[in-house]
């Protein structure tokens, strides 16, 4: 742990309108580094993914950027662009995201949480990092506010201030110990990868998430997905985030027992506003739409085994059998192979039991693994322990 460098007392710029901005920016144009985050609600207090406040830091200030003012961020977002400066990020996922659907692309990214998965970091939160490396307790109880309403609190400008602020000292701390560790191949690999990352796009049409995907079958998805349209069409004329709409738990219900339409009046957790036949009416329209689509597409009504043959059951079950006996016999050993040398926690983040599954299937081929390092790794992990992996 190292503290000595930290700087405690700090200051902060709001940045509200053009002339602070383009400020900002000219105070910024010959810094090396600098630390990034976002501040952004997503259906928590609003509809839709909304992008609040933009806190960036040489280590010394901090400059908090408020988009809802209506500045124009257009010079911000080249300015991330360029190659120089390197942006010091934790998790940066979502912050990318977001970013990207306002037409900014960032490159250049050294991802903090990242990092310290790769030196074997149990908890690896940024403020889990900060306490551990750097004895600096971060206040988390304003993360979870609401960050669409103005005028943010005093407490909220701070912990903005302070979520940037350290991020440079803890960068370089994670790459000493990268160093050694003889890990920063590792880091670097991972990192590149940010310049390339991008999120899968939902096709037109689509509001359904993931989760539903796995638990529907295809006929009950396709009108469960007709009524989270219309709800989503409701929460962004409210300007409400979905769940204060109709919960997604009351739409499943309907979708599997449309007779519940005429209880629709009792039904928990409906916006008071979706209370009356209209509303209703909508809903079951979109029900039937749905239904009668399912019907024309042949969508089935059935997933997974249960559609299988007693003999399509007995092969699925020894193939399963005969890929758990390869994952314990080859990739177990792996695994623990690389735990001996790089920790346990890292091992378990670069060949995670889904990872070991797929591989042992062949449902993920080997070359296709994310980053050369973890491919390189397992061949050579392998061989150390006397067979081949191919």
């Amino acid at each position: 742990m190292r503290q000595q460098n930290i700087t405690l007392d700090f200051s902060y710029t709001k940045v509200e309108n053009q002339k602070a901005l383009l400020e900002c920016l000219d105070s910024l144009k010959d810094t090396k580094e600098i630390a990034l985050d976002l501040e952004f609600d997503r259906d928590r207090f609003a509809y839709g993914f909304t992008l609040c406040l933009i806190q960036v830091s040489d280590g010394k200030m901090s400059w908090l950027i408020d988009p809802l003012t209506g500045i124009d961020l257009k010079p911000l977002y080249r300015f991330l662009e360029q190659e120089v400066p390197l942006k010091i990020m934790h998790a940066p996922g979502e912050d990318l995201n977001l970013l990207h659907q306002q037409g900014c692309f960032p490159v250049n990214i050294f991802d903090s949480e990242r990092t310290a998965r790769l030196l074997d970091f149990e908890a690896f939160s940024l403020g889990n990092l900060l306490l551990n490396c750097l004895g600096i307790q971060l206040d988390k109880s304003q993360q979870r506010t609401d960050w669409t309403r103005r005028p943010l609190k005093d407490p909220q400008w701070v912990y903005a201030a302070r979520d940037v602020l350290f991020l440079p000292e803890l960068k370089q701390l994670l790459l000493d110990k990268a160093v050694e560790k003889g890990v920063l191949d590792f880091v670097n690999q991972e990192n590149a990868a940010w310049d390339s990352y991008r999120v899968e796009e939902k096709r037109p049409g689509w509001f359904v998430n993931k989760d539903d995907e796995r638990k529907l079958p295809p006929y009950f998805l396709h009108i469960y997905n007709e009524m989270m349209g219309v709800r989503d069409g409701i929460a962004r004329k409210l300007n409400k985030p979905g769940f204060q709409i109709a919960p997604r738990e009351v739409l499943m219900d309907l979708t599997f027992h449309p007779e519940l339409f005429d209880k629709w009046t009792e039904l928990e957790g409906l916006h008071p506003s979706l209370r009356n036949r209209e509303s209703k009416d909508a809903y079951q329209q979109a029900w039937e739409k749905g239904q009668q689509e399912a019907d024309q597409m042949k969508l089935n009504k059935r997933s997974g085994s249960t559609n299988l043959s007693q003999g399509e059951r007995d092969a699925l079950f020894h193939e399963r059998k005969r890929i758990a006996a390869l994952v314990e016999e080859k990739y177990r050993p792996i695994l623990e192979k690389i735990a001996e040398q790089y920790g346990t926690f890292t091992a378990a983040y670069l060949l995670n039991e889904k990872t070991m599954t797929e591989l042992a299937s062949g449902r993920l081929k080997l070359e296709a693994l994310p980053y050369l390092y973890r491919r390189n790794l397992i061949i050579e992990t392998a061989k150390q322990l006397g067979f081949s992996i191919d």
